[in-house]
């Protein structure tokens, strides 16, 4: 036996050495149990959650982008709640048409002077007043009574003093815009009374054609002493 196991100091080094088999066969029944972390253990039993407060995922929006609008639209939209009248475009040129359903005329051409090249045409736009596609204009168009036969101008404001307060007058722009007014006032005046060309803070059209005299509107001339002016507010 003494030879087996030797001196004491031999002895205590047969006895380390067992303790550690013993350790290394202890470490090996768990290794085969899978209860060591290494190469072959499952990935489940190896992942290890971060710490720390893990940051919420912001929810998107619903429907941010569905309900962007241009901010044009929105400035439109805007003019429109607040009830501000629209004026179309200006047109390129001055040229209009005009239409009175009580005088039994329409599309009756428009054109700039008061010449009477120009009345020939049909009726002229005074110039220095104003267009229906400018606020706080006063309109003012001029037209012959009697006229030029085979023109645009025969008879063409003859039944000018037939409109009363509330019919139509339809002005019609190059651009296809038309502009609506009601009859509001009627006026004779002379000649050199250039106060009713002026504007009157409102939209407004007024058609000037000549009279005989203060209330003689049907005697076809030859003084026309008189001007009769109809006014019509914007509707």
């Amino acid at each position: 036996m003494r030879a087996w196991f030797g001196t004491g100091s031999g002895r205590v080094a047969l006895f380390t050495l067992g303790i550690l088999a013993l350790v290394a066969i202890g470490a090996l029944a768990l290794a085969g149990r899978g209860m060591l972390p290494g190469a072959d253990a499952q990935p489940a039993e190896r992942a290890i959650e971060p710490t720390g407060v893990k940051d919420a995922t912001p929810e998107p929006v619903a429907g941010t982008a569905a309900k962007t609008e241009p901010v044009s639209h929105r400035a439109s939209d805007a003019a429109t709640a607040s009830g501000s009248p629209s004026t179309g475009a200006a047109p390129a040129d001055t040229m209009m048409y005009l239409s009175v359903p009580a005088m039994g005329i329409s599309d009756i051409p428009v054109v700039e002077g008061t010449s009477e090249a120009s009345l020939s045409q049909g009726a002229g736009h005074v110039p220095g007043t104003g267009y229906p596609w400018v606020p706080g204009s006063n309109t003012y168009i001029a037209g012959h009574r009697i006229g030029y036969p085979g023109t645009p101008s025969d008879h063409v404001f003859w039944n000018l003093p037939n409109l009363v307060q509330g019919d139509q007058i339809i002005l019609t722009d190059s651009n296809g815009t038309t502009y609506t007014y009601a009859v509001s006032q009627i006026f004779e005046v002379s000649p050199s009374d250039l106060s009713v060309t002026t504007p009157t803070g409102d939209d407004v059209v007024s058609l000037q054609t000549c009279i005989e005299n203060y209330g003689d509107y049907w005697t076809p001339g030859p003084n026309w002493f008189v001007r009769y002016v109809v006014r019509a507010e914007r509707v």
